[in-house]
């Protein structure tokens, strides 16, 4: 600290501070003095206050000789703003808020008065909002983007958004080929078409900036291009660029003609804008790969009808014709054994069409499910195929999201397929697997064969001579469609138990029955 008076008290203040007797005349001041006024301490002693702190304009309504005439005390924080001239310097000088303590000094009262710089704090501040108003456009101009529904037209709206509201004027967006396993120029600023003409295509096989930014999809930053000798182009006009990868579908570039142009706050937006691109990519792709999705459900959709209208109508009119000829052979021929053939041979056809016809309808995806209590809706099943009460055990009072009129099918066919195989002495159970994965569905038959276990789950497949080979195919397709894996094992009893695994928010509310404990009988083969 300097101080022509040598009083010691301003060296414990950290900004700039002067005292002033009530003349207005400076007499000391302390060491950060040159920080605001731009002269040390020494330099301002003896000069007017008038003349180093002034008023911006009329507005604050201080006046030092007014202010010297009865002085108080005024925190930095109700202090006025003024402006510290520099000697020899144009305009009103350094912005400042001023902090006044009177102080009793040699008979005298003087002020001390402490100027703290806020024009820092002021770029502070602006910056801060600018940065505001730039995050605010950002996520606006994002939703704006979200509507555009193919890459092209995105990419354009986005290089618009950098030359609009970023300011970088020269830009471009390079979007992914596949087939030439390059990098295209899609959409670039106008500053840009100016400046480079047409855009380079980025090849994987030659040197490039921007392919290797894409192949490792790391931001990459270049302070002068000119000093890197990856550059694709060696005269390059771009001083100075930001390369930001768009995921896999290609890259953002921001140039300038000068070296090192792109301020960090540039470039942390510039990734931002960059992230958002690549979310809309993202939905983009995910749409288009769903609308074609649709289309193919549709088109299969379509076939599976037309396949359904052939076995409904196109089968069923002969088969009623062969029908309508039996009953008459029968009117006069009773007693023929060689009727009775036909007469099942036309009731497997009639259930051959109906199980073609419940396959054809099932659809890939259940999209609508719901709780479903497996108790409550095996007994309804039960009741339908014909099976005694007591023939049926529900271990566990298990529920399940499904589509419940789908799982009622699934449920009939397997009860169905127990009676035809077992009898109506059958006693079937259900309950959950042991380690909560899914439900099993078992009867105390004789089992099917391990060497068969597979099969079974396949169209026209079946050990009954009667059977149409289809019922478990559609018990198949439903818990695919739920996205759920069956498979077939052994049962406790020795019968067959189907499992039906990966069976997601399955919960049991409580104990209904006598469960089979832990051992899921299938010799240590369930190892899921």
């Amino acid at each position: 600290m300097a101080s022509n008076d040598g009083d010691g008290l301003l060296d414990a203040i950290s900004d700039a501070a002067l005292v002033i007797d009530s003349s207005g005349t400076v007499r000391a001041g302390n060491g950060h003095v040159e920080s605001v006024f731009g002269e040390p301490s020494e330099a301002v002693v003896g000069r007017s206050v008038d003349e180093l702190l002034v008023e911006p304009d009329a507005s604050t309504g201080f006046r030092w000789e007014a202010y010297l005439a009865n002085p108080t005390a005024v925190s930095i924080t109700d202090g006025p703003d003024l402006h510290a001239r520099r000697r020899g310097t144009e305009g009103t000088g350094v912005p400042v808020r001023v902090g006044l303590t009177p102080v009793d000094r040699d008979d005298d009262v003087a002020v001390v008065a402490t100027a703290v710089d806020f024009s820092r704090e002021r770029a502070r501040t602006a910056e801060l909002h600018r940065r505001t108003e730039t995050l605010a456009a950002l996520h606006g101009a994002t939703q704006e983007l979200l509507k555009t529904t193919d890459r092209e037209a995105a990419a354009e709206a986005a290089i618009e958004y950098i030359d609009d509201v970023l300011g970088l004027a020269i830009a471009a967006i390079w979007l992914y080929d596949e087939d030439r396993d390059a990098l295209e120029p899609v959409a670039w600023t106008d500053a840009s078409d100016e400046l480079i003409g047409d855009h380079p295509t980025y090849a994987a096989s030659a040197d490039s900036l921007s392919w290797e930014a894409f192949e490792t999809g790391e931001p990459r930053y270049v302070p002068d291009t000119h000093e890197d000798s990856d550059r694709h182009n060696p005269d390059t006009p771009i001083r100075s660029e930001l390369i930001l990868p768009l995921g896999r579908y290609g890259v953002l570039n921001i140039g300038a003609t000068a070296r090192d142009a792109l301020d960090p706050s540039d470039r942390t937006v510039a990734r931002l804008w960059a992230a958002s691109v690549t979310m809309v990519f993202v939905r983009i792709e995910r749409e288009r790969q769903l609308r074609a999705r649709e289309a193919d459900v549709s088109r299969e959709r379509d076939r599976l009808e037309e396949f359904a209208s052939l076995v409904s109508h196109d089968l069923r009119t002969p088969l009623n014709v062969a029908a309508g000829h039996l009953d008459i052979a029968r009117e006069t021929a009773a007693d023929d054994e060689t009727l009775e053939t036909v007469a099942t041979a036309l009731d497997r056809m009639e259930a051959i069409i109906a199980d073609l016809l419940t396959l054809a309808r099932q659809g890939n995806v259940v999209d609508d499910v719901e709780p479903v209590c497996i108790a409550t809706l095996v007994a309804e099943v039960a009741t339908t195929v014909g099976m005694a009460d007591d023939r049926l055990r529900v271990a566990d009072d298990v529920i399940v999201p499904a589509d419940r009129s789908r799982l009622a099918q699934l449920f009939e066919n397997l009860l169905a397929n127990a009676l035809r195989h077992v009898g109506d002495d059958v006693v079937v159970t259900v309950g959950t697997l042991p380690d909560g994965d899914g439900f099993y569905v078992e009867d105390d038959g004789e089992g099917i064969d391990p060497d068969r276990r597979e099969e079974v789950f396949e169209a026209g497949v079946t050990t009954d001579d009667d059977g149409t080979g289809f019922g478990l195919k559609i018990v198949a397709e439903i818990a695919d469609a739920h996205g759920w894996r069956v498979d077939v094992t052994d049962g406790e009893d020795g019968g067959a138990r189907f499992r039906f695994h990966d069976v997601g928010g399955i919960r049991v509310d409580g104990d209904t029955g006598s469960d089979d404990g832990d051992d899921d009988g299938d010799d240590g083969d369930d190892s899921d």
